[in-house]
């Protein structure tokens, strides 16, 4: 396990079972599933190791997940997109909510005070969007299933959040998904 870590906001059991229900209809993934979310903030670096426990606790002090939820963004379209770490992989863009933009804003001054570190692009760029298989592109099925799923202009809401920790395994980049019980 690595101390880089990514604050991510999980949607709702409804739009949950549509991302599945798309993947289903997708090549499997050569990466990984991750429950469906979307990345608030990634590349965090912790400044000393700390357990899930900890790690948890000390997000919830410093940033107050639970009291700043629920946040939004509204669906702007489905497409593939090339990342250099999953190569052509199929997402749900998203516009963030002036809220989610400040709220993450924050994060990062919070962070900073507290003593983690931030990667130099995820400081600058902010990409919100939900990844629906990693390394696989659309289908026309599935894109059209997404597109019936996830229609532009749609809001959606996000009131749970949980923590990605980065894990580099065999070669492989893994994440462990932790998050308050509850």
């Amino acid at each position: 396990m690595t101390s880089e870590f990514s604050i991510c906001l999980t949607l709702d059991h409804r739009v949950t079972q549509a991302v599945d229900a798309i993947r289903d209809a997708l090549p499997t993934s050569p990466y990984r599933d991750d429950t469906p979310h979307v990345t608030l903030l990634r590349a965090i670096e912790s400044p000393s190791s700390m357990s899930d426990v900890e790690l948890l606790q000390d997000m919830e002090k410093c940033l107050e997940l639970s009291k700043n939820l629920p946040l939004t963004a509204t669906v702007h379209k489905s497409a593939n997109r090339f990342s250099p770490l999953f190569r052509v992989s199929s997402l749900v863009l998203l516009h963030a909510s002036p809220e989610m933009k400040t709220y993450r804003k924050n994060i990062m001054r919070s962070l900073k005070a507290n003593s983690y570190s931030v990667g130099w692009l995820e400081r600058i760029a902010f990409f919100p969007h939900i990844s629906i298989r990693l390394g696989v592109p659309y289908t026309e099925q599935a894109k059209a299933m997404t597109e019936q799923s996830f229609v532009p202009g749609s809001r959606l809401t996000f009131s749970k959040w949980i923590i990605l920790r980065d894990i580099k395994k065999d070669g492989k980049y893994l994440v462990k998904e932790i998050a308050i019980d509850g």
